[in-house]
């Protein structure tokens, strides 16, 4: 599971890189680091975890949510890091530190799913 994680994030941020011609793949976003952590949360839920890092402009997070793949643009955030995705898959998740929590629904009144996860081990590539 551990590797399957950062295979997929990779793969959901290079299929439209893929997709374009050679051309436009020159001004494709730079990937600094991948790193992948596993969460321990409440009632010993595992959530995995990829955080993408670019060299420019904002990250993403790659992550396990309720049986489904996400992938979180970095948003603003007073404190921490923030990702969120709007629309029909309004999911947040939200890390300082070595914690990290996840939400549901609407912006201004989310619902937690996940709270208290404690990172494991972060295991950097590139």
């Amino acid at each position: 599971m551990r590797m399957i994680i950062p295979a997929l994030a990779t793969l959901a941020l290079a299929s439209p890189v893929m997709a374009q011609d050679e051309a436009a793949q020159d001004d494709a976003p730079d990937f600094a680091a991948l790193v992948s952590v596993t969460y321990e949360c409440e009632r010993g839920v595992e959530l995995p975890v990829v955080y993408i890092n670019q060299q420019d402009g904002p990250g993403h997070v790659v992550a396990l949510i309720e049986g489904r793949m996400m992938t979180l643009p970095q948003v603003i955030s007073a404190s921490g890091a923030r990702y969120r995705a709007d629309g029909d898959q309004a999911y947040e998740f939200w890390s300082k530190g070595d914690m990290a929590f996840v939400y549901y629904g609407d912006e201004d009144e989310p619902r937690q799913l996940l709270g208290e996860c404690v990172a494991g081990e972060a295991v950097t590539e590139g």
